[in-house]
């Protein structure tokens, strides 16, 4: 029995000691600075013990003043950002560049470094078909009436654009017999083209849009046409003298066209009297008028008056009708002005195969269309 106490008593006094020690190691977890982990990297989103709360809010209730904000680090890439760098707004350069100066200018425009000559227009340039005698002095012997031209590497005095003169035969060599064709009636069957009462005459129009300017171009570039006879379309940029031909291209008389001209085409095989008649009313309503054959005239009707964008075709002349479409349709088309007269007269025209020279009816701007004929009718 008395050993049996003394085991209690041990036993009591080990289990007190080990309840101290317990109680001691649980106070030292909780004493403050003591260094849970050596943990040398960074945790993500936050470290043991930290609140959840976002960096930005953690920062901006901190006792300590705000620091400066860090530069921003610059890009390393040495090339070029298309069409954007980072971080820059979604607008045309142009604009980016402008707000970089002090003081912004209004429809700021971008200077092109480009040295050569631009065709036909250059960068904000008027469609507008200058006269030989509005060209520079330096520029008036290379004449390009629709502004610049390239040269395709030549040097600018050695290229000519159109002189009317030289390098022709791209349209029409007068000099060549093989084109005579042009205005020689070769057909086997000459009586196909002789007048048919029956037959009316046709009016055909072409819509073109209203800011449509047909262009200009040199000899060196081939026009086609895609219907005939041709009453729109590009043109060369010397015009041709007013009057009567042996031969005309549609190239050349289409300029005269977009100037407000009438132009009498007949084929070369069409009855003789008709054509006469035709010639006696045209060459009587106004100055600005030419008279060609062509061979693309039908067999129906080779005969027919031009204007810009209109035709009429016919197989016999009827006076009252060829005058009004005169009437109707001269002195129109987008290069058509008022007082056309000022540079007819001095500017350089074409006139190869030209026979018979315009008379003048009234004056040179056709102030006055049919007034003979009317009084005859």
């Amino acid at each position: 029995m008395f050993f049996l106490h003394i085991f209690i008593f041990v036993w009591l006094c080990f289990a007190t000691y080990e309840a101290k020690t317990i109680k001691k190691a649980e106070a030292n977890l909780l004493e403050p600075g003591h260094q849970l982990d050596n943990w040398q990297g960074k945790w993500f989103p936050q470290a043991p013990g930290e609140p959840h709360i976002s960096k930005v809010l953690i920062s901006t209730t901190a006792t300590t003043p705000p620091t400066t904000p860090k530069p921003k680090i610059k890009d390393s890439w040495p090339g070029k950002w298309f069409p954007y760098a980072p971080g820059e707004p979604h607008i045309p350069q142009v604009l980016i560049a402008s707000a970089t100066k002090t003081t912004i200018k209004p429809n700021l425009k971008v200077k092109d470094d480009w040295t050569g000559k631009w065709f036909p227009f250059g960068p904000n340039e008027p469609h507008i078909v200058p006269m030989s005698n509005q060209l520079p002095k330096n520029e008036q012997k290379i004449e390009n009436s629709a502004g610049k031209w390239f040269t395709h590497g030549e040097k600018s005095s050695n290229f000519v654009c159109d002189d009317g003169k030289n390098n022709l035969s791209v349209d029409y060599d007068p000099n060549e017999v093989r084109e005579n064709y042009n205005y020689l009636c070769i057909s086997s069957n000459r009586r196909s083209f002789y007048p048919n009462m029956s037959r009316e005459a046709i009016l055909t129009e072409h819509f073109l849009p209203s800011a449509y300017m047909p262009p200009a171009k040199c000899l060196n570039e081939s026009i086609e046409y895609s219907h005939q006879p041709a009453t729109t379309g590009a043109f060369r940029p010397r015009p041709a003298v007013y009057g009567t031909y042996s031969y005309l291209p549609p190239q050349r008389y289409m300029r005269n066209l977009a100037e407000g001209a009438i132009v009498m085409l007949y084929h070369p095989c069409a009855f003789r009297g008709q054509v006469e008649e035709l010639q006696k009313i045209v060459r009587n309503c106004l100055f600005r008028h030419l008279i060609t054959p062509s061979i693309h005239l039908s067999e129906e009707r080779p005969l027919a008056v031009l204007s810009w964008r209109h035709s009429l075709t016919m197989s016999v002349v009827d006076k009252k009708v060829v005058s009004q479409f005169i009437q109707k349709y001269a002195k129109l088309g987008p290069l058509a002005i008022d007082n056309l007269s000022r540079v007819v007269e001095v500017r350089d025209s074409y006139k190869e195969s030209l026979v018979t020279e315009a008379r003048l009816i009234t004056n040179a701007d056709d102030s006055e269309l049919c007034g003979y004929l009317d009084q005859s009718m």
